[in-house]
């Protein structure tokens, strides 16, 4: 099966907007209402905080943040101590809030789709990637580094 090339922000983009017409399309599974629901904003700005940081700690190490790139140095530090994929994570908590602040229980369950989607499309391969260029560094980081969280 050939992956697509989606750039993840644009994945992250087309899903918030799937999440605006499964709300509008299916009212009645609204479990939240405001001023509950606008909690929701925490996870949003938590997690382009956490996509912000990760990102500027790439340009800083002057290596790529484009999933199909090659990497120049393996970053390490940062949000990247705590989790191999930050960058997701943060994209993630920026979904699960666009779900929450819907109050859409149909809504949400495209955060997790997200997960299975950038598992299959986009780690899996980054991981075999780091690998092959890092070797045993990338293995001892992966043995102590959760993928997620």
């Amino acid at each position: 099966m050939k992956i697509p090339r989606l750039p993840p922000l644009l994945l992250v983009l087309i899903l918030a907007i799937t999440m605006l017409v499964l709300d509008s399309a299916s009212p009645l599974f609204r479990v939240l209402q405001p001023p509950i629901a606008y909690l929701g904003a925490v996870p949003v700005a938590l997690g382009v905080l956490i996509v912000l940081i990760s990102a500027g700690l790439f340009r800083l190490r002057r290596t790529t943040i484009n999933p199909f790139g090659e990497p120049a140095v393996m970053v390490q530090d940062g949000f990247y101590r705590l989790s191999r994929n930050p960058m997701y994570l943060g994209m993630l908590l920026v979904l699960t809030g666009v779900g929450l602040w819907l109050g859409n229980v149909l809504a949400l369950l495209l955060a997790p789709a997200f997960v299975a989607i950038m598992s299959r499309w986009y780690i899996v391969r980054e991981e075999q990637l780091l690998e092959d260029r890092f070797g045993e560094v990338y293995r001892a980081y992966r043995s102590r580094v959760r993928r997620w969280l």
